[in-house]
């Protein structure tokens, strides 16, 4: 989806330090800092951190931004924004009405800041197919929490209604989303506890993104129960465990491992028009010798067609989908909180 303008430089502003963003917003209108505090906050409430997407930004707006020059905390940015723009009695009210948009534009916001143990009690007793609304909004990672949580025979039910993809309308989606606010902000006044307020290819990806973070046992019991009932679309969810974009968070020594094994001509093929961060992440785990090869391949293989590259692509990451269902695949943990 495009961003706006205000988007743009929310992400922008994020690869800054805390005093230069500010000396960028003086001047500007209160209502721009409100929109782009509120995107920031949206992000954070989200967890919606693509560090592919904020280089993308930096690099439209200026090379030299590539790289940012310190990492900072996404809610003391807003909060220093705000206080610096607006003072503080101002600074409360607008953060009391950026809470109130918020929810009013997305519910998920809530539902994604609540706890796992939290949201799995709310949905335990829910149908399949709104649990599965439910995951599908939130993170990967806290959507893998609450499965674990569920009941055996709830949780095989909410993934094959996962990998359905039936398309709800938006006024169903909110409903189900507003119904489970609702339900957390009545379990945390009785508990006394915080709460902070596709296509079939992507849905099927995010259900593999959930599946991947439970361990071997139960994530192949989850698979052979959608294999039952299709086998083409768990052979999908298995393809999307592990895709080409996700090499960058593979642990070092694992893509060590794998790539060690690639012929020199099919990283050659593979690596054409790649992404930087993806070139760099390759490059940077083989051999010396290897990367000459490569090299060496590359100058002499000539302008190869889209076909070729995507298949050498699939022929680099198959090896890796292999160890990950034999468990041997390590990724980088999700970092949390920071931008960097």
């Amino acid at each position: 989806m495009a961003m706006s303008g205000v988007q743009k430089a929310a992400l922008l502003l994020t690869t800054l330090d805390s005093s230069t963003a500010m000396e960028l917003l003086k001047g500007q209108p209160q209502e721009i800092i409100h929109q782009i505090a509120l995107a920031l906050s949206q992000w954070d409430a989200r967890k919606d951190k693509n560090l592919d997407q904020v280089a993308q930004i930096t690099r439209e707006f200026a090379t030299d931004l590539l790289k940012a020059r310190g990492g900072m905390h996404v809610r003391s940015f807003v909060g220093t924004l705000l206080q610096g723009s607006a003072g503080k009695e101002k600074a409360a009210e607008l953060q009391f009405k950026m809470k109130q948009t918020m929810l009013e534009r997305d519910p998920f916001i809530m539902i994604s800041e609540a706890s796992p143990q939290q949201l799995a009690a709310v949905l335990e007793n829910e149908p399949p197919q709104a649990i599965g609304v439910v995951l599908s909004a939130v993170s990967p990672k806290l959507g893998t929490e609450v499965l674990a949580r569920l009941s055996e025979e709830k949780a095989q039910l909410t993934v094959w209604r996962m990998t359905q993809g039936k398309e709800l309308s938006g006024k169903t989606v909110r409903r189900i989303g507003e119904m489970v606010c609702k339900r957390l902000m009545e379990m945390s006044s009785d508990e006394g506890i915080t709460v902070s307020t596709a296509a079939p290819k992507e849905t099927l990806r995010k259900v593999a993104q959930v599946l991947s973070g439970l361990d071997k046992d139960k994530r192949d019991s989850y698979l052979e129960t959608i294999k039952k009932r299709d086998d083409s679309t768990a052979a999908t969810v298995r393809a999307l465990m592990v895709t080409w974009e996700d090499i960058t968070k593979i642990e070092n020594k694992s893509l060590q491992q794998v790539l060690r094994n690639v012929d020199a001509s099919i990283l050659a093929k593979a690596l054409h028009g790649a992404d930087p961060t993806i070139n760099e992440k390759i490059r940077s785990n083989i051999s010396e010798r290897m990367s000459q090869m490569v090299q060496e391949e590359a100058q002499l293989m000539g302008e190869p067609r889209r076909k070729e590259i995507l298949a050498a692509r699939e022929d680099v990451v198959k090896p890796l989908r292999e160890a990950n269902e034999s468990a041997s695949l390590a990724f980088i943990e999700e970092e949390s909180e920071v931008f960097s």
